[in-house]
């Protein structure tokens, strides 16, 4: 008798020291830190119902269902009082555009495929020749280095020549090369020592439109030196 007196004993203490609102279903559920992806669909995506129970939740499995939509980069999920559940995301951000079939890929700043649109919008596009990306899975880095690079490459221009409508051109050799959306090409060359090389091409961009003379192209390749190469014709430079 004593024994299972203290059985019971046991359970009701042990059911007083968790949390009420353990004990109780899902009344609310509320999302934080979602611009573009809809409350209803990372609701869905967790997995979370009102009406679930509080202590059959497991709030990591839950925020990694929420992480597999391709625009959500962090998650989390937290239980409150009275049966309130919150799901705190952060959003990957549209970095860059990749030209593919006649639309766009959106990339994050590492390269993630969140989206696919018909038009790049104010995104700088990445333009690789014969791109055929070895698969596309969107919320995966895009599995083609050319790309990569470009989009890594962007980190290091001057915020002022990321103007709407410039293009980045990833070679194969890991030479890069920028289209200004006036149809002036520069040459920048590998992605080492990049920063330091295009730190004046803002300043080089605007030299060359005040002049009114058309150049086929600008060459930053080589640190220290600026090339310039007139035009031998209108319009020798590449039109965006």
């Amino acid at each position: 008798m004593l024994l299972r007196f203290g059985a019971v004993m046991a359970v009701v203490l042990a059911a007083a020291s968790l949390p009420a609102s353990s004990l109780i279903g899902v009344r609310r559920v509320v999302v934080v830190g979602a611009r573009t992806v809809s409350a209803a669909d990372i609701v869905s995506r967790s997995g979370i119902r009102p009406g679930d129970r509080l202590l059959g939740i497991s709030t990591a499995r839950a925020a990694a269902r929420v992480r597999t939509l391709p625009r959500v980069a962090r998650a989390e999920v937290s239980i409150g009082l009275g049966g309130a559940v919150t799901i705190h995301v952060a959003e990957r951000r549209p970095y860059a555009a990749v030209a593919l079939r006649g639309r766009y890929l959106l990339l994050d700043a590492s390269g993630v495929v969140i989206d696919t649109v018909p038009a790049a919008g104010r995104l700088p596009v990445v333009a690789a020749e014969r791109l055929r990306p070895a698969w596309l899975q969107m919320g995966d880095r895009l599995p083609e280095p050319r790309v990569l690079l470009a989009v890594k490459a962007l980190g290091d221009l001057p915020r002022e020549v990321l103007a709407p409508g410039v293009k980045i051109r990833p070679a194969a050799t890991g030479e890069l090369a920028l289209v200004t959306p006036d149809g002036i090409t520069v040459r920048l060359g590998p992605l080492r020592g990049l920063r330091e090389r295009a730190a004046l091409l803002p300043q080089l961009l605007t030299a060359v439109r005040k002049r009114g003379v058309p150049v086929e192209y600008l060459d930053l390749r080589f640190s220290g030196n600026v090339v310039m190469k007139p035009a031998t014709w209108p319009g020798a430079g590449e039109r965006p």
